[in-house]
């Protein structure tokens, strides 16, 4: 299976959970699903990750041009990149999905395919209450068919800052994939066929 027909396989209402290492690139996943989705992109972009992303591929070489006019809600942070269509401050993000849904309403027609870039640094920020209600949230929107989200999460961090969140986290999700070096795994899927499925990223 080539990366291609992968992004392929996911159905509109998905949340996509991505799981990488502090020694992976996420950013080269992020990349490729932003050349290949079929659909319009809007990225959530947590504390300026969205910036990291931009700035690690720029330094190896890679053409970022079409990151710089992407449709983005930014959450917290303060160097932004691409078309930020709202900003929300750290802690609404959780508490007002109604703030969000009116930021998500000016990206235009739905549905899209939604990058959440730096999941992780909310958890860390929030006490368990907030966590609570943040998963709460991510489970509220599994089956919105207006989207297909990837939330890209930092595994390493996340299991030792809190194994539970991560645990329901993988649990709410409809799929879980891990990013292996330059090897995408799938751990979860929809589509039992697609478990173990391993499929190379494209370097840009």
């Amino acid at each position: 299976m080539d990366f291609e027909e992968f992004l392929s396989t996911f159905k509109l209402g998905e949340t996509v959970l991505v799981e990488y290492s502090a020694y992976s690139r996420p950013e080269i996943l992020f990349y490729d699903i932003v050349t290949y989705s079929k659909l319009p992109i809007v990225v959530d972009d947590i504390m300026d990750t969205l910036r990291e992303y931009y700035i690690r591929l720029e330094l190896s070489g890679i053409d970022v041009g079409r990151l710089e006019s992407l449709k983005v809600i930014k959450t917290g942070g303060s160097r932004s990149i691409g078309n930020v269509l709202g900003k929300l401050e750290l802690g609404k993000y959780i508490m007002n999905i109604g703030e969000y849904t009116k930021i998500m309403e000016k990206a235009g027609e739905p549905p899209f395919t939604n990058p959440v870039l730096g999941i992780h640094k909310l958890i860390f920020l929030g006490n368990m209450l907030e966590n609570m209600k943040l998963l709460k949230m991510l489970s509220d929107y599994v089956g919105n068919e207006s989207r297909v989200a990837f939330y890209f999460l930092n595994r390493d961090a996340t299991e030792k800052f809190s194994p539970a969140i991560l645990a329901m986290m993988e649990e709410i999700s409809t799929s879980v994939v891990l990013l292996e070096g330059e090897t995408i795994i799938v751990k979860k899927a929809i589509d039992e066929d697609l478990l173990g499925e391993k499929i190379p990223l494209l370097k840009p």
